[in-house]
Order: C-alpha cells, then structure tokens, then sequence
C-alpha cells in the first residue's frame, strides 16, 4: 500500500509565474502516486489541468478526476508596501484565509475533512505573519511545505538579524500543525532547525524535461538565426535572473565579431526595469544586436514542453543571477541536457556549479568575465585548463522525482 492511500490532500499555490505552474503539477502528481486524490488549487485551472495530464501517469492521465481535482484561487497581488508578491501582512493572512475557505467547500463536496495541505511555494504563506499560532487560527487543518527563500538564517545573531526574522514571518514554521518544511538550498539548514526547533529537510529541485514530438516553432527560429553559433540562452526575464548582464555581454560579442547567439525568452516584466533600462533594452531588442533574441511583448512560454524544447538549443545555460541566493531549476534542466551552465558566484546556484562541476561561475555582472568563460565551457575546461567534472547525471540523481516520492511519503498525513 502506498504511503497516503486514501487520503485527501490540498496543494496550493496562488502564484502562476515561472515555474510554479509545473511546481504545483509535479507536487500533485507525486501525491498522487504516493495513493492521495490531490485538489490542486491555483490561479488558472485550465492550465494547471494541462500541466498535471503531463505530470502523471496515462494511466492516471486516462482517468484524471477520479485522481485529482482542480479549483481556483485568486492570484497573489503585488505588495503595496515594496511590489513584490509577499511583502504585507493584510496579503499573507488573505491568502491564508482564501485557501480555508476553498478547503471548507472541498471537506463540504467529500463529506471528510482534508488531511494535509501543503504548499509548494510556502514564503508567500510567512510574510511580514510572525505568528506561530495563525495557522491553527486561520487554517485549522495540518499543513506543510516547500521554503525557497531561506537565506536570511545565514546571517549572525544580532538586532537587526531578529527584525528581518519578524518580516520573514518564519515563527510560522514552529506551528503545531506544521508536518514538514522542505528547502531547496540546504546551506543553511542547521541554522533553520535551530530556530524551529524541528527537522528540515532538503528537496530536491527537481525539474520537468518533457520535449515536445518536434521542436517548437520557436525553437527553430532561434536555431536558424543562431546558424550554427554558440547559442548563450537564458528563459524568464526577470532582472535577477541578470538579464542586462547578458545584454552587456552580448554587446561585447558583437563588438568583438565573435560567433556566439544570445537568447532572452519568455516573459519579461516591464516594472523591474528603469526608464533608461528599458528604453535600452526596447532598442537592443527591436534590431540593435544581430547577434540577439528578445522579444519584449512574448509572454511566459505556454507549455514545459516548449519551454524544454527552446532550452535544449542552448550550447550554454545563463545561470549568473544577481542578488538572489536561492535554488534555480535551470540547474535541473541543464543537466537533463548535458548543457554547461554560467552562474554567478557566491550563492546556491555558483556553489552548486562549483560542487557539480557543471560548468563555471563569475562574478556578479561581470560581463567581460561571461565572455571568457563561454569557449571555456563549450570546450568543457576550466580556468586551469582542466576538464571540468560535468556531474551532471549526479545532480540529477540527487534532484529527481523519485527523491520527491520519498520525501512527501515520509510526511505525517492525516
């Protein structure tokens, strides 16, 4: 018998940006093996429908309400306090509010109470919420989750240290009804257990590699205007991901009459930029680099598959976020697809790459360094002249679904 065979279990997340999409399916789907029936909440269940029929099993696949059921939940608004999805208490508590209200319908549709929630994106569920009790107050049901953003434990005992801990919200997480935290960047999990008083365990960043029958039509393009150059790709503009580093790099390309092919795809999100950056990046965009794709007005690739399919045209991954410490699945996909990645140092990414040797790290917006390193990678070296380890079925092992499996099965249900 399976580890949660009949039981019911809520996935939430109210976040449908990047990866969250594919997140909550192959959260579902692993519940879903372990013998659960998964009500997936989300934004868009039209698409989550599409992106779970992925996830799972045909056999699951052939049969998918008797498995799981898709409801909705109003999507996460942007803080008024500093824009960023979690950045309020009146927005932390309404979303906790708004997933009790749809597990109550849900225990009222079954006629039995919900035995776990959890939550693959569990920061937005902590902001600016320093109480250990609101979960018991606001949820009533047990819960655990995924904490992605956990790097604020690294820092020294001290004032200022306690204060960033209230805004974090992270006296949730010695809530009674808390069965599980998970992270992604293990780093920093003694510091965590020490405040929570319970076990944290790594997940595994996991990632979905499904390649579509035939390359994306985008996919093709972006092979016919490379015409058989080194492709520099990276998916999700957001300015962490370090975009106008990329941009900045492949200026110096061009100038330098080298044969390599930068691609920005997906979406990009026009308030993290200045006035002036944007007003660079609409230029270099429409024409100003021969050597450049990016498309300002290209929305968030549909499907994994077509994300997967314009990834795998990449001779080298853009990794070298900026100001960002947490995990990337880009990681995850570049070793599925034995491609390189450039990374930043400092950080989980860069510590990975390093760890890994999966390809080499720079400094944060150092463009001039991104140039070299690029032929190194593509002749799998490193700045020695050594060959670089290319661990990439290692990494792969220790972030896959099977160690997904294990961790959801070990959690107390019910």
């Amino acid at each position: 018998m399976s580890p949660h065979t009949g039981k019911l279990i809520v996935v939430a997340d109210p976040i449908w940006i990047g990866h969250h999409p594919m997140y909550l399916a192959q959260f579902t789907a692993a519940f879903v093996r372990l013998g659960a029936h998964v009500v997936a909440l989300c934004p868009e269940p039209e698409e989550a429908r599409r992106e779970i029929l992925a996830a799972v099993s045909a056999e699951v696949a052939a049969d998918l309400d008797r498995h799981v059921t898709i409801g909705r939940i109003e999507p996460a608004r942007r803080s008024f306090l500093n824009g960023r999805f979690e950045g309020d208490p009146v927005g932390t508590t309404q979303r906790w509010m708004q997933v009790q209200r749809e597990i109550s319908r849900t225990e009222a549709r079954n006629g039995r109470p919900v035995d776990l929630v959890y939550f693959p994106y569990l920061d937005t569920y902590l902001r600016f919420l320093p109480v250990s009790l609101a979960p018991e107050i606001l949820l009533g049901r047990p819960w655990a989750g995924l904490y992605l953003r956990n790097h604020h434990h690294a820092a020294p005992p001290s004032l200022k240290r306690s204060v960033v801990m209230m805004g974090k919200g992270d006296a949730i997480l010695r809530s009674a009804s808390c069965r599980g935290i998970g992270v992604l960047d293990e780093r920093f999990i003694p510091e965590m257990e020490r405040f929570t008083g319970r076990t944290v365990r790594m997940f595994p960043d996991f990632t979905d590699t499904t390649l579509p029958e035939e390359p994306s039509a985008l996919a093709r393009e972006i092979l016919a205007k490379a015409g058989g150059r080194t492709i520099v790709g990276m998916i999700g503009l957001e300015r962490r991901k370090g975009l106008l580093t990329l941009l900045r790099t492949a200026e110096l390309a061009m100038l330098r009459d080298l044969p390599y092919y930068f691609v920005g795809g997906g979406r990009i999100f026009r308030q993290e930029y200045t006035d002036e950056e944007w007003a660079g990046i609409l230029k270099l965009a429409g024409g100003g680099l021969e050597n450049l794709h990016l498309d300002p007005e290209a929305g968030r690739i549909p499907t994994e598959a077509e994300f997967n399919s314009l990834f795998s045209t990449f001779s080298v991954a853009w990794a070298a976020y900026e100001n960002f410490q947490g995990s990337s699945n880009t990681l995850g996909k570049a070793a599925a697809f034995r491609i390189p990645c450039l990374a930043s140092d400092g950080g989980c990414v860069g510590y990975r790459v390093e760890t890994y040797g999966t390809g080499l790290t720079i400094p944060q917006g150092d463009a001039d360094r991104a140039l070299e390193a690029i032929p190194l990678m593509r002749e799998g070296r490193d700045r020695n002249g050594r060959p670089l380890a290319l661990r990439h079925a290692d990494f792969q092992a220790d972030h896959s679904l099977a160690r997904l499996d294990q961790l959801l099965g070990e959690l107390q249900v019910g």
